[in-house]
């Protein structure tokens, strides 16, 4: 009798050629390869940390060897924002350091009262603060570091939640790769507050771990860990300290499940709750509890900004220059190597490109939308998590969706507590992407299970080649989604103070005095912190509006007593940057009977008033 042989699968043909590997390119591998197979789960678990960690560090100095070489000189993006941020990583470890109680008032704004809350804060980066010596060149060096440190972290949270939810390594570098290196970073690298993500992926990643439940199997309850829990908590308490421009939609993140699981509890019997160990509902209890608090204290001074400045709260007017079209989530950002002249159009045709190009990347998409049919996650979850993306895009969309957002965002916009905060929709691609991420990690982990040889025990060094060789063929996906979001991201440099502020009378106001020129005028107050009139942050206080106007004829009586009369004691006009602007003469002008005494020292022109 004949039978007939069946075919190979392919998975299995692959396994085969690489399991033909000569055995010259074994003997060479170090004999602790193989022991890796037979360690205990926390020792594997240690070794992969690590290689994710210095894996992902590795990667973000080699994409961003210009900013490694420029740390403390340049700005990353442009001008504008990252000098902000720069002045507010400085101030926080400059107060924290000398009076922390001080921290909310810096002397920047004539030390308008809770002036850091004027705009997000990055009390997060607090310890790289506390590290990183002072003055500009150390406030530029925080920021650089900080701007890696969030990829780095953004990149180890994608993994981390994939692997928790069952992707397996494989499919959780493809997530990771997704999470870093998505094309839309590149142009909130002005915006370090937005940049830092990690800790929304690594806090889910550790609930989900620490509540027994994957993606992938479901809920598992002899796999609950309190201690995973406690941790999941702390990193999103931690996460929360970036600032709510982010955080808002985090809180939503984590509240929205925990009400479901809840209503779930009231609806199926109260008797479930009873199978949870008390170590597990005491865990979140503490937990959530301390989550709440944070929020609650860090919110308190933004309040009293709000009460103080009704100016700060922008209404639904603002919607629209913030909201991106649907080719403006398929749109990359100009320092995107790929994609800088395929879409030159695309950019051209967007309102606001700055806040409207949010790409995901084309390979994760991709990946994405095959990782809906082919897949690890069980149909059921994994529609679920299509159903959430979907809901989300349309909620990035805000007023550019059909129908102007009326039955989408606004109802949350005007209904939801803390949403009318919030005047950029197009940020929730965050989100977006993570949920591309997973559905993304669901084919890479399938294609591998597919392609990877079996083995029952593992601990020979050709096996573990084996293995390795089809891991690095499971890696493509990823390194395809980082070579898409290479970046040509410029690093400016950044001029210093052409005099010494803390040598002045203060408080100072440096002239020419603008939004964006203040960013580097604070900056230069990083040396020595003297009180400034100059400030600007993410809105506009009206007394800060008036003083500029004052300041716009000076030198001149009017002028110099309405200075003198808020306090000022030392003006500074910067020639190089006064240049075809209202101050262009002022440096020069006569000051004859005024009872001024000037002082000049080549590009700085420094009047007394007193």
């Amino acid at each position: 009798m004949v039978t007939q042989q069946r075919p190979e699968p392919v998975g299995g043909a692959i396994g085969s050629a690489l399991r033909a590997v000569p055995a010259a390119l074994s003997a060479g591998v170090p004999r602790f390869v193989p022991r890796f197979a037979t360690m205990g789960r926390r020792g594997r678990l240690g070794w992969e940390v690590a290689a994710v960690v210095l894996g992902s560090v590795l990667v973000a100095v080699l994409s961003n060897r210009a900013q490694v070489a420029t740390l403390t000189t340049t700005a990353p993006g442009d001008l504008g924002d990252p000098l902000y941020f720069a002045w507010q990583l400085a101030w926080v470890g400059h107060a924290l350091s000398s009076d922390p109680g001080g921290l909310w008032t810096t002397p920047a704004f004539l030390q308008a009262p809770d002036n850091l809350a004027f705009t997000d804060t990055v009390l997060g980066y607090a310890p790289l603060s506390l590290l990183v010596p002072g003055g500009q060149a150390g406030a530029l060096a925080q920021l650089n570091l900080a701007v890696l440190t969030a990829g780095v972290m953004a990149t180890v949270g994608g993994y981390a939640l994939a692997k928790a939810l069952g992707a397996g390594r494989i499919g959780a570098l493809a997530a990771g790769a997704g999470f870093g290196y998505a094309p839309w970073r590149l142009e909130q690298v002005i915006h370090i507050n937005v940049l830092s993500t990690g800790g929304i992926a690594l806090s889910l990643a550790m609930l989900a771990r620490g509540n027994g439940w994957s993606l992938r199997r479901g809920w598992q309850p002899g796999r609950m860990s309190p201690a995973w829990i406690a941790g999941g908590w702390a990193m999103a308490c931690w996460q929360l300290t970036f600032g709510f421009a982010t955080g808002i939609w985090f809180a939503y993140s984590l509240g929205v499940p925990m009400v479901c699981w809840l209503a779930g509890w009231l609806a199926t019997g109260r008797r479930r709750l009873r199978r949870l160990p008390r170590r597990v509902l005491l865990a979140h209890a503490l937990g959530g509890g301390a989550f709440g608090l944070t929020a609650l204290l860090l919110v308190r001074p933004y309040l009293r900004v709000i009460a103080a400045h009704p100016e700060a709260v922008r209404g639904e007017d603002w919607l629209p220059l913030f909201s991106p079209p649907w080719r403006g989530l398929l749109t990359a950002p100009s320092t995107d190597v790929f994609w800088r002249t395929r879409q030159l159009t695309w950019r051209a045709g967007l309102s606001w490109p700055d806040e409207m190009v949010l790409s995901p990347g084309i390979v994760l998409l991709a990946l994405a939308v095959a990782g809906v049919f082919f897949s690890v996650w069980p149909w059921r979850r994994r529609l679920g998590v299509v159903a959430v993306t979907a809901v989300l895009t349309v909620l990035a969309m805000g007023t550019a969706f059909p129908g102007g957002g009326r039955w989408t965002y606004l109802p949350l916009f005007h209904h939801a507590p803390g949403w009318q905060a919030l005047r950029t929709p197009g940020r929730l691609m965050i989100w977006v992407t993570l949920g591309l991420c997973v559905l993304a990690a669901g084919l890479v982990g399938r294609i591998y299970q597919e392609l990877s040889p079996r083995f029952p025990r593992p601990r020979t060094r050709t096996a573990m080649i084996t293995m390795a060789c089809t891991a690095v063929f499971g890696a493509l996906p990823a390194t395809a989604v980082v070579y898409e979001g290479r970046n040509i991201t410029p690093h400016w440099h950044v001029a210093t103070s052409p005099v010494k502020l803390a040598t002045l009378r203060a408080p100072i106001m440096l002239l020419p005095s603008d939004q964006i020129g203040d960013y580097h005028m604070m900056l230069w107050g990083t040396e020595g912190w003297p009180v400034l009139a100059n400030g600007n942050s993410g809105f506009d206080p009206q007394a800060q509006v008036d003083l500029r106007a004052t300041a716009l004829t000076f030198p001149d009586a009017e002028s110099i007593a309405e200075l003198r009369a808020r306090g000022v004691l030392t003006v500074v006009v910067v020639r190089s940057r006064a240049f075809g602007g209202p101050w262009a003469g002022a440096a020069d002008a006569p000051v004859t009977g005024l009872r001024v005494r000037r002082t000049d020292l080549g590009d700085a022109v420094v009047f007394d008033l007193t």
